[in-house]
Formats: structure tokens, C-alpha cells, sequence
């Protein structure tokens, strides 16, 4: 059995990711990923809104350049602008978590298709930090080595533009992460499910991966649109 618990390890602070500000970062750009990683972090959860006074404060940076970077985050499907109401946090629908499934299943079949047979270090590492935070109890910490195990099967590819849309589909998964009441049983389930696929990539046998492939995504899509 294992650890039954909801609970998710101390992340750092809006102000605390804004402080790392390096030297010569482009403001819109550098806003829209401090935003971004409060996101990641669940820091700013689905349905918060983001508040033009505050964050302009917090980020210290003209209202303006917050702006500009709202759209950017909007272009990317995790913010949702609502008339006379102002900006949110998104909160994925049954449309978009399809969506967001089409999309990986479209990316990491490709991959899978043209991924060099051969140990993959990166994902194997993914693994063990998996299993690690399983034996914790930590749904962060497994959704976290999840997410990086499949970004490691994609960067197998060995192709930039695969690994740029898979992140950002990644990046609005944890979205539907955290819009979710998940336990540790769901995410622990899919441990030795990555290690199978993982197997058989490293084996070859892409077929056979890619329906381990298809049959994952589509139980976790249904799960995930089935609490809505």
C-alpha cells in the first residue's frame, strides 16, 4: 500500500521565483515565465485570478509589459481573459483535456517512431525518481518525475520542434493537475506503466510501445475528464 496522501512539498513563492531575475532578461518574456512557473508550481491555480495591481507589483514591472505577457500566456492556453472580469488562471474543460491527449498522443507517437534504439539515461532517471516519490506519498512528486519521464521520451527524438510542442502540452497538463482532486493511487499506477513503455522503446519495438502508448493516454484522458 501506499501512503495515501494529498499533500504537496513546500514551492517557492511568487516573490521568491520572480527574485531569480537574471540580468538581461526581456521583460514580457521573463514576466510570462515567472507566471508561468507559478503555474508549474501550483502557485497560481486554475480559476486565480491574476490580479494587474499585484503581480505588476510583485514582478515589478509596468502594467503594460503584464499585459503584454497575459497575451502570451494566453496564446498558450493557460490563461483566460473574461470581459469586465479581468485575467484567470485556466481551468481546463472536457474539450481542452481531449485536446491536450490528441495532442501528446500525436507528439510522442512520432517520437516513439524515430527515437534511436538504445537506453534512454533521462527517462530511466525519471523512473527512479518516480518510484522514489511513490514510496514518499507524493503526488508531486509523481506527477513532477511523469511529466519528465515523457519530455525524456520526446527529447529521444533527437528533434527540437517535437520537444517544443511537447512542452507546451506539458505545461498545460499541469493545469489539469492541479485543477483535479488526485491521490497518490492514480499517479503510482502509472510507474511501472512508463517503465514497460519504456522498455520496449529501448528495445525497438515501437509498435508495440506505441500501443502501451495509446491505451495510457486514453485511460488517464477518461479519468481526468470523467472528474469533471
Amino acid at each position: 500500500m501506499y501512503p495515501e496522501t494529498t499533500a504537496l512539498e513546500t514551492v517557492p513563492s511568487l516573490e521568491q521565483i520572480a527574485q531569480q531575475r537574471p540580468e538581461h532578461a526581456r521583460s514580457t518574456e521573463w514576466a510570462a515565465s515567472v507566471l508561468r512557473t507559478g503555474m508549474n508550481n501550483g502557485v497560481l491555480v486554475p480559476g486565480a485570478k491574476l490580479g494587474e495591481q499585484h503581480l505588476s507589483g510583485v514582478l515589478e514591472v509596468s502594467r503594460n509589459t503584464l499585459r503584454q505577457a497575459f497575451m502570451v500566456l494566453e496564446a498558450q492556453n493557460l490563461v483566460e481573459r473574461i470581459p469586465n472580469r479581468g485575467v484567470f488562471v485556466l481551468s481546463p474543460g472536457n474539450e481542452q483535456i481531449k485536446e491536450m491527449f490528441t495532442m501528446r498522443w500525436a507528439i510522442q507517437a512520432a517520437a516513439i517512431d524515430v527515437a534511436p534504439v538504445g537506453e534512454i539515461a533521462e527517462a530511466r532517471a525519471a523512473l527512479t525518481q518516480g518510484r522514489q516519490a511513490r514510496e514518499r506519498g507524493s503526488v508531486l512528486g509523481m506527477a513532477s518525475s511523469n511529466q519528465e519521464f515523457h519530455r525524456a521520451l520526446v527529447d529521444a527524438a533527437g528533434s527540437a520542434r517535437l520537444s517544443s510542442a511537447m512542452e507546451s502540452v506539458l505545461a498545460e497538463m499541469r493545469l489539469l493537475f492541479f485543477s483535479q482532486v488526485t491521490v497518490p493511487g492514480f499517479h503510482a499506477s502509472f510507474i511501472e506503466k512508463n517503465a514497460k513503455i519504456l522498455e520496449l522503446v529501448e528495445g525497438g519495438d515501437r509498435e508495440k510501445a506505441k500501443k502501451q502508448l495509446r491505451e495510457y493516454l486514453w485511460e488517464s484522458r477518461d479519468f481526468f475528464a470523467g472528474r469533471l
